[in-house]
């Protein structure tokens, strides 16, 4: 009986440990995607790279057409810098995440309502984003991202207009950072 105690302690144990790092790794996982979106509305720039593998796959077809994209991290962040402090403000209200965290990658979907305001222009979009991620080192990077859109609220035409925004917004918010 002693024996069997021992044994089932141990596989307990076993079991609390695999259930632990899984659980550590699901809650980075989801770290690194709601880090993606506050970062993005926030303009910090600097830390949203963090989140990014070196290079990712972008799909955006469901909402723009075009083609799934290969583009290097740095790249997609200065297009992003280029267009979203154009706006007013931008919120990337995620929810429902579920992560699926299979050894060195991961997989999850979000359900997403992107609202863009500009001046008194609006446009959102509702559906839901699909994230590939690999783990470096003890972090975790998305290395996919895809929108599958379905509404939208609004008018596009405030993405044309944001644009021509976007510099001077971005140095307007930078000048406000905290420095040393």
């Amino acid at each position: 009986m002693k024996a069997f105690k021992g044994l089932l302690f141990i596989m307990l144990g076993l079991v609390s440990a695999s259930i632990s790092a899984q659980t550590l790794d699901e809650a980075k996982v989801r770290s690194a995607i709601n880090g993606f979106s506050t970062f993005a509305d926030q303009g910090a720039y600097e830390y949203l790279g963090r989140v990014f593998a070196p290079e990712l796959t972008v799909d955006y077809t469901s909402l723009f057409d075009g083609e799934v994209t290969k583009v290097k991290r740095e790249d997609l962040l200065k297009q992003w810098a280029g267009f979203l402090p154009g706006f007013d403000a931008t919120f990337h209200d995620l929810s429902n995440v579920q992560v699926t965290v299979s050894g060195d990658k991961a997989t999850a979907t979000a359900d997403i309502t992107a609202s863009h305001y500009l001046g008194e222009g609006f446009w959102a979009v509702s559906g839901s984003y699909d994230f590939a991620l690999v783990k470096s080192d003890e972090n975790w990077q998305i290395s996919a991202i895809k929108i599958n859109a379905t509404s939208e609220e609004g008018s596009r035409d405030i993405l044309a207009e944001a644009p021509k925004f976007a510099e001077a917004n971005l140095e307007q918010r930078q000048a406000r950072l905290v420095k040393d």
